[in-house]
């Protein structure tokens, strides 16, 4: 018996900030189904910046990575038009040097991006993408929201 594999959280409610919560442990059919949603945004036609949490996965199959890989290839022109960055959280080193490494065979990077381990950190980051793409009080929004400082760090 296995257990129920938990879905991977696409939340939009902070748009143009598009929030994506992986589980645990992914399936191939969600990893297509995020795919899709993800071209949704895409073909909406809107700049946004990702904020991708991954602090729950534990893992990654190399059919799993290959996949990504070839999807951020096949996108790479919406995603320069329309993304602003994408802001990955990991905590765990070996998906981090995972996640470099399969950014650096996309050369040269398909979108900013920014590897990091806390939720501040990620937060500040995707939040300075929509000030310095002039999304002021989009910046501001995020932060409130979700916790992070402002640009002017205290302390």
């Amino acid at each position: 018996m296995s257990s129920p594999v938990s879905s991977i959280a696409v939340d939009d409610s902070l748009w143009p900030l598009l929030r994506v919560t992986f589980p645990r442990v992914i399936t191939n059919e969600q990893q297509a189904e995020l795919f899709e949603r993800t071209l949704s945004y895409l073909r909406r036609g809107e700049r946004h910046v990702s904020l991708v949490d991954f602090r729950l996965l534990q893992s990654l199959t190399p059919e799993q990575r290959e996949q990504q890989w070839r999807f951020l290839r096949q996108q790479e022109r919406p995603m320069r038009q329309f993304s602003m960055g994408i802001a990955a959280l990991i905590n765990s080193p070996t998906l981090a040097l995972v996640a470099r490494v399969l950014v650096h065979r996309i050369k040269p990077s398909v979108v900013p991006y920014s590897i990091l381990a806390s939720w501040p950190a990620a937060v500040s980051w995707a939040a300075d993408r929509l000030r310095d793409n002039g999304l002021d009080e989009h910046a501001v929004r995020v932060r409130q929201r979700l916790g992070a400082s402002s640009g002017a760090r205290l302390g």
